[in-house]
């Protein structure tokens, strides 16, 4: 199962080649998924497993582009940088940097998604992978119920501040997709927040967008 009408290869030449970009910052990697999600074309009611599969498409595409090896199950449709079929490693998706004869290797991205469920014990189950692999950047792309998302922040913050082992220069991207119910218009019922949390456990929040129920 695969994404279905994103060329994004072509689509990223065309809107980000030539583009100095900082995949390193937290801002900069949760506005181009802002900016890339309306492509997605996701509904609220459709299966999660859609959900998942276009969004780690479009992280596997992103690394790509930028020259990252990337792991990640192969039946999510995705062929590596030397156009084979991937295989998953450590957490649901990664990025890596290999140097011409093997003189430096490191994970840049590490991405854990749980989408199919809203349970924090379910959500903290994959966040603490991300805790303990080492990587520059860490994603966690998560869709707890919107009564519960400033217990979620909390405890995801808590469980970097009280990890043994700090790494100064990795920071974690948190990505939730919330679920306003029909209390909201239908245009502005999916809202898409973004934090960071640094090695230390302190945490800003970058934004938040919010998008229709059903895709335009």
């Amino acid at each position: 199962m695969t994404a279905k009408g994103v060329n994004y290869p072509n689509v990223f030449k065309k809107e980000l080649g030539g583009k100095t970009v900082n995949l390193r910052s937290c801002d900069t990697l949760f506005s181009l998924f802002l900016g890339y999600y309306p492509k997605m074309k996701l509904g609220w009611d459709d299966d999660r497993r859609r959900w998942t599969v276009s969004i780690l498409n479009f992280f596997a595409e992103l690394g790509k582009f930028y020259g990252y090896q990337v792991w990640l199950k192969p039946d999510y449709g995705v062929r590596n940088i030397n156009n084979k079929e991937t295989r998953e490693w450590l957490v649901d998706l990664c990025w890596y940097f290999e140097a011409e004869y093997f003189t430096a290797h490191w994970v840049e991205l590490a991405l854990e998604s749980e989408l199919s469920s809203q349970t924090i014990d379910d959500i903290l189950y994959d966040f603490w992978k991300l805790t303990d692999i080492k990587a520059f950047m860490k994603v966690g792309i998560f869709a707890p119920k919107l009564s519960k998302k400033e217990s979620l922040l909390q405890e995801l913050i808590a469980v970097v501040a009280q990890h043994g082992i700090k790494i100064p220069t990795e920071k974690y991207l948190i990505i939730l997709i919330l679920y306003h119910g029909k209390v909201e218009d239908e245009t502005k019922r999916i809202e898409i927040d973004g934090y960071e949390i640094n090695y230390l456990g302190d945490f800003k929040r970058i934004g938040s967008k919010r998008f229709p129920v059903k895709p335009l």
